[in-house]
């Protein structure tokens, strides 16, 4: 009879348990739940309608089928997209929180210029260069085609970011250009005065970002002096920088 008991209440708590879920399932999938607003942060370039289009949530959609992960993917293929975040703010709330990319060098590539962000994907082409200073990198060989989203480069575009990082704001401004020789993967940098600073690859980038000072502060120099100016200074080799000059014609 014990037994006979234990088993009817077992059974009468699993039907409540199970009513119990039935009535949540019923109440998350309710209007309750129901998108009523989507909101959309973060972005200054990229449109929000841009945004809703990629991101297809809809209003009336239920929140809990919006697939987070699925959206942010889509959001991201926009090449001005670097990341992005669905947030759900309940009960009736999306927020599509976006980090868009920003421009940080340029590059002169067949008759127009490629703005890329520090990760070297293309993020816009335009016509003319741009009025406030940009660092600007040539190459010996470019893609045949650059689409908005790609990577221009990336091994090119990573090491110049990476001498960039290791430069002071100051020494930044004194560049006017970055090349960079695909045959042997190596770095010159034009400084301001013209000055062509054979850079070479990563070795002792800490000694030769010292180098780079000592380089700008010789520019100064000579031109205070008005003696010679530099030609050009080899910080490719361990030891003493070559240092070329010429007349000051």
């Amino acid at each position: 009879m014990a037994k006979t008991n234990n088993t009817h209440k077992a059974f009468k708590i699993s039907l409540l348990i199970l009513a119990v879920l039935v009535c949540v399932y019923i109440f998350l999938h309710s209007s309750v739940f129901n998108i009523a607003t989507i909101k959309v942060s973060g972005n200054e370039k990229v449109s929000r309608n841009e945004i809703l289009a990629l991101a297809g949530v809809s209003p009336g959609t239920n929140i809990f089928q919006v697939n987070r992960e699925l959206t942010q993917n889509s959001v991201k293929i926009h090449p001005m997209v670097k990341d992005t975040q669905i947030i759900r703010h309940f009960p009736q709330t999306i927020e599509i929180k976006v980090t868009e990319r920003q421009s940080w060098a340029i590059l002169p590539y067949q008759d127009i210029f490629l703005l890329i962000d520090e990760e070297g994907i293309c993020i816009d082409k335009i016509n003319e260069m741009p009025k406030n200073y940009i660092p600007i990198i040539t190459m010996d060989k470019f893609p045949e085609r650059v689409n908005l989203g790609q990577a221009v480069n990336k091994k090119a575009t990573d090491m110049i970011w990476e001498v960039w990082q290791a430069f002071s704001d100051s020494n930044r401004k004194n560049i006017s250009q970055f090349h960079y020789s695909n045959k042997d993967q190596s770095l010159f940098i034009y400084t301001m005065k013209g000055t062509e600073v054979r850079f070479g690859n990563m070795d002792r980038l800490e000694q030769k970002a010292k180098d780079f000072s000592e380089v700008i502060k010789i520019e100064n120099n000579l031109q205070e002096e008005g003696r010679d100016i530099l030609d050009y200074v080899d910080l490719r080799f361990k030891g003493q920088p070559v240092v070329k000059t010429r007349y000051r014609g």
